[in-house]
């Protein structure tokens, strides 16, 4: 067991989960975004 920790960089983990969150954020966001739009648009 402890070798497969040793063999695993936590390091490149976290930044790779890191950078998941960060992409997953960005595009429900961006979905919020147009929704926005969208509701803006109707009341104008």
């Amino acid at each position: 067991m402890e070798t497969i920790f040793a063999a695993v960089d936590l390091a490149e983990v976290a930044t790779w989960v890191g950078g998941t969150g960060v992409l997953i954020i960005g595009i429900a966001m961006a979905f919020k975004a147009i929704g926005l739009g969208k509701r803006g648009v109707k009341m104008a």
